[in-house]
């Protein structure tokens, strides 16, 4: 059942409209505060220059983003149009994060071009994961990261503890449960995802962690 319902995500790629409003109702609240903690972890690094989250979703991500780094220019990239508009929605008047409606196989900005890549709970949408990473390896500029985080819901025990006391125990259960659906379990990221990036242009230059409830894919140019 998991598995199938983890299909029906991949047809189509692009998240229809109602499922966009649902998405903004629960699973995106839920997930404010690991991502607040995340765009804390980017901006302690990266304060300048073009950003680029991909599969930006409602926009809460790069939208904290671009208000701990004002000298930074943000951009959100998604294939669905609702998520588009209500990302925009979400921005308000803030003048360094943009939003696009856009299809991450054809990313909108010229080869070396971009400083940091970043996203999160898209990567098990993705149709053609291999040519959206080798697009990001196009348009990253030399030298420079990008983050892929997808969920996984099989936390070692240890891990497990840490998070309910972060999240409390209601919250890690819902959020373990969505991530059922949203993500991989370890198993499939040392097997099906290392496939995938084997066959990508970063196959010599990834690593994978799990961190927080994420498994976080570092790629670099």
């Amino acid at each position: 059942m998991t598995e199938f319902i983890r299909n029906l995500h991949k047809m189509p790629e692009e998240i229809p409209a109602p499922a966009a409003v649902l998405y903004n109702a629960l699973p995106a609240r839920l997930l404010k505060k690991p991502q607040k903690k995340l765009s804390k972890t980017i901006t302690e690094q990266i304060k300048s220059g073009t950003i680029v989250d991909v599969g930006s979703g409602t926009g809460y991500l790069a939208i904290e983003i671009a208000k701990a780094a004002p000298s930074a220019k943000v951009w959100g990239i998604d294939l669905s149009k609702k998520m588009v508009e209500i990302a925009r929605r979400h921005a308000g008047g803030l003048s360094n994060v943009r939003f696009e409606h856009e299809n991450a196989m054809n990313l909108p900005f010229a080869e070396n071009s971009v400083d940091f890549i970043v996203s999160t709970g898209s990567l098990h949408h993705w149709t053609h994961p291999v040519k959206i990473f080798d697009e990001c390896l196009r348009v990253l500029k030399n030298g420079k990261e990008g983050w892929i985080f997808d969920g996984c819901s099989d936390f070692p025990k240890n891990q497990a503890d840490n998070l309910i006391s972060e999240y409390g125990f209601l919250r890690y259960k819902i959020l373990r449960f969505v991530l059922k659906f949203h993500g991989f379990s370890r198993s499939e990221y040392r097997t099906k995802v290392k496939s995938i990036l084997d066959q990508t242009k970063f196959k010599d230059s990834y690593k994978m962690e799990l961190t927080d409830m994420f498994m976080k894919i570092t790629v670099k140019k």
